[in-house]
């Protein structure tokens, strides 16, 4: 289940870094990244969300993510694999 959630994370992620721009025309722009990235940060930040998004998908493909994230989010929920 692992593997099918992180391939079809990294396939929209990738998506998002692909089509970012037809996003940003879709959607319009994302206030707070328009005021701390400046001009064109809705760009910025939807490149930072694909880029994140493309990891977050490989940590969950290989098992790391429970790893990486466990010590502190184990607090909060009883596992995270």
């Amino acid at each position: 289940m692992h593997i099918i959630m992180g391939l079809i994370t990294a396939i929209l992620s990738l998506l998002l870094l692909i089509y970012r721009v037809q996003v940003r025309r879709f959607m319009g722009q994302i206030g707070w990244a328009e005021h701390y990235f400046g001009p064109g940060g809705t760009y910025t930040a939807l490149l930072l969300f694909g880029i994140f998004g493309f990891f977050f998908s490989l940590m969950l493909m290989t098992g790391t993510l429970g790893n990486i994230f466990g010590g502190f989010l184990g607090v909060f929920f009883n596992s995270v694999n």
